[in-house]
């Protein structure tokens, strides 16, 4: 209760009156409202923060992506040279080996040779067909290092990464920490993801804030 003073118009005396100056109406849902808002800037400060730990993580990761991958096509090259040059040796072998097997078949003894010349032939014979084989299996193996695949990778590219990674040991860490480090991330945002989804699916209608007239 308040008393309000109104002056009278060319006089001294004074009225006093006693007037109800009501409170400003409340607002239902005022409360709810504010918990409402509260609740929405909670996942924009999370996205926020995760959008500037993945910037900072791809900022520190790219040197060493970068300094890996480009290690490993040195040596991805130097591999498959190596590989083509071993090809092209035993292919060189092979056409001698089966032009000297020709020879030797030119070279068998007749009829009227002594028994040990042709036990000697024969024996050079054998030697000279395995010697072939040999190398045509070496070749075979050799082309299926080339073309071949291995569990996840071309075994080319298998043997290239083991002898890169050997050899360069800090940086096959600093990679290895680096995947570690980025699926630890994925997962983390994954769990984030769905207490989001957790956490929609299980919210409310919200309730509108109505203006209470005073009776």
């Amino acid at each position: 209760m308040k008393r309000l003073i109104i002056l009278g118009s060319g006089s001294e005396s004074r009225v006093l009156k006693q007037v109800r100056v009501s409170a400003p109406p409340p607002t239902l849902g005022s409360n709810d409202s504010t918990a409402s808002q509260e609740h929405m800037e909670i996942p924009l400060l999370a996205a926020a923060k995760t959008a500037e730990i993945e910037q900072q993580a791809s900022l520190e990761a790219a040197p060493v992506e970068q300094s890996y991958s480009e290690t490993l096509a040195v040596y991805l090259r130097a591999k498959h040279d190596q590989v083509e040059h071993i090809e092209d040796r035993l292919e060189g072998l092979i056409d001698r080996q089966q032009a000297r097997l020709q020879q030797t078949q030119i070279s068998a003894p007749g009829l009227l040779s002594l028994p040990s010349s042709k036990r000697a032939w024969q024996s050079q014979q054998a030697q000279q067909q395995a010697y072939l084989q040999t190398l045509q299996a070496r070749l075979d193996m050799v082309r299926d290092i080339k073309d071949g695949m291995g569990l996840h990778l071309t075994k080319l590219e298998e043997l290239a990464t083991r002898k890169m990674r050997a050899e360069n040991s800090e940086l096959a860490s600093n990679w290895d920490s680096m995947q570690e480090a980025t699926r630890r991330h994925e997962l983390l945002m994954r769990k984030q993801d769905r207490k989001q989804s957790q956490g929609l699916d299980q919210g409310g209608p919200q309730t509108l804030g109505l203006p209470i007239r005073s009776i």
